[in-house]
């Protein structure tokens, strides 16, 4: 787990293999997390956070700060059904499901495929910036688009900037720099945050 502050200087990409990052267990429901980055104001107040959540049971509660909202992303595994309390709907791969809450609840009723079902959360402060998901597949080059804070690497190959990011991995990025990739078959999620007056809600 890395974290920085949102007035820090440029920083160079930052590469973070999710495989290699500890695990810490679910507090409610089977299953743990990684913290892959977070993002605090000087006063550390949460502005985002990203972690991946590996569900092994059949339910699961994941709670972040009060003053935070959800963006849960589908990756891999048996079906999930997520959502806020009494109204959880069900999240496919490569699909992303707004939580207007603190607290994300998760289930996977019917277990016809063995193993964790994984997906990514993002979690940010609900005054200030707001998330954008893009879900892409590269290949050949191309340009990263400006305001990117992050990439994250599903499955396939991809070089940013002459770096070649393992697979499964996150790519910390300086959003008002320009990046360039190289994918071979990479699909991609690509997070930004924008002015929460200009977008006024998360668009996926």
């Amino acid at each position: 787990m890395t974290t920085t502050n949102a007035r820090a200087q440029p920083h160079p990409p930052h590469v973070v293999d999710v495989g290699r990052l500890p695990r810490h267990p679910l507090q409610d429901g089977g299953g743990g997390t990684k913290e892959i980055w977070t993002v605090s104001t000087p006063g550390l107040d949460l502005v985002w956070q990203l972690k991946l959540l590996e569900l092994r049971g059949p339910a699961a509660t994941l709670r972040a700060p009060a003053h935070t909202h959800q963006l849960v992303i589908g990756m891999s595994g048996p079906q999930v059904h997520a959502g806020p309390t009494k109204r959880q709907l069900p999240l496919r791969r490569d699909q992303a499901m707004f939580v207007r809450s603190p607290t994300a609840l998760f289930s996977r009723a019917r277990m016809r495929m063995p193993g964790a079902s994984r997906v990514l959360v993002l979690s940010f402060a609900d005054e200030g910036l707001a998330p954008s998901l893009v879900f892409d597949t590269l290949d050949g080059e191309s340009v990263v688009p400006p305001g990117t804070q992050a990439l994250v690497l599903m499955e396939g190959l991809l070089d940013l900037d002459g770096i070649a990011v393992p697979p499964e991995s996150a790519v910390i990025l300086d959003a008002a720099a320009s990046h360039t990739v190289t994918g071979d078959k990479a699909r991609i999620v690509i997070v930004s945050l924008d002015s929460a007056d200009e977008v006024g809600a998360p668009t996926v």
